[in-house]
């Protein structure tokens, strides 16, 4: 009779007790890491702080492709040496954040919010063998991406509806590539 009160008790202390071990998270390397800023046809104007009437990489810049039916990308300028000469799409789904309102709270026409995005690109890793320690390397990328709120009215044969509608006004955002190489536990 005992028994059957003390193991319930016992479970719950385990339950209960902090745990000391601490999480082992992996950090990788950083071997190239540029930033960028895109407009609101998500075509990337800027590199690295670049002045977007004198480019870079003319006719080169690039683009970001947010979640298009699940699918997200980013295309490169081949000079910045990243897997794939830069053409990284498809990349896995973004996952994005919380919408952060800078303007308003989302129920007026003109209301802004920001959201950041992060995604990696793993069908690229190892592409080119082991050339270039292609086997080693992931990239992968973040945005944040700013949008103003308008409102659409369409009426049907009984009624009309209104519903939000969010356009992109442009954003920044990183690329980053890292040494996955297997590293011994610390």
């Amino acid at each position: 009779m005992k028994t059957k009160r003390i193991v319930p008790v016992i479970l719950l202390l385990g339950l209960l007790l902090p745990c000391h071990s601490k999480a082992q998270t992996p950090s990788y390397p950083v071997l190239l890491s540029d930033t960028f800023t895109f407009d609101k046809t998500t075509a990337i104007i800027s590199w690295d702080g670049s002045d977007p009437a004198n480019p870079p990489y003319p006719y080169q810049m690039g683009g970001v492709i947010l979640n298009n039916v699940g699918i997200s990308g980013i295309d490169v300028p081949f000079q910045l040496g990243y897997l794939n000469n830069g053409f990284l799409e498809p990349c896995n789904p973004a996952a994005w954040g919380v919408k952060t309102w800078t303007i308003g709270d989302g129920t007026n026409a003109g209301d802004t919010y920001t959201v950041s995005a992060s995604t990696t690109c793993p069908y690229f890793t190892g592409e080119y063998g082991n050339y270039e320690n292609s086997n080693n390397r992931l990239d992968g990328f973040s945005i944040t991406a700013t949008y103003v709120r308008t409102f659409k009215r369409t009426c049907g044969r009984y009624r009309c509806v209104t519903f939000p509608v969010d356009t992109l006004q442009g954003g920044t955002g990183t690329i980053t590539e890292w040494d996955i190489t297997p590293q011994a536990p610390q």
